[in-house]
């Protein structure tokens, strides 16, 4: 069995206010979890009102499958126009 986990870190462009910042957020993380099956949640910079950080994960028992997911995914993130990606890590852990 394999993990697949993706962070991201991100800037929303258009939040003047945490009810902004966390409007585009459920958007992505129900858009994510309907596309692509993810579990998805803000993990961190919660407070802050334009920065977030976001965490992604999903199981699979091929290696491969995880690999094309999870690039499948920073793809659909990298072409989302409401924010701005600082930063982007993935792993994928043997379980």
């Amino acid at each position: 069995m394999y993990v697949g986990i993706l962070y991201v870190h991100i800037r929303v462009t258009e939040a003047f206010n945490l009810k902004d910042k966390r409007r585009v957020l459920k958007s992505v993380f129900d858009k994510v979890r309907n596309k692509f099956q993810f579990s998805a949640a803000e993990v961190g910079q919660m407070e802050m009102i334009n920065i977030s950080e976001m965490g992604f994960s999903c199981v699979s028992n091929s290696y491969s499958h995880i690999e094309d997911r999870l690039s499948s995914l920073e793809k659909f993130l990298e072409e989302d126009f409401r924010f701005e990606i600082l930063s982007i890590e993935s792993d994928i852990i043997k379980c």
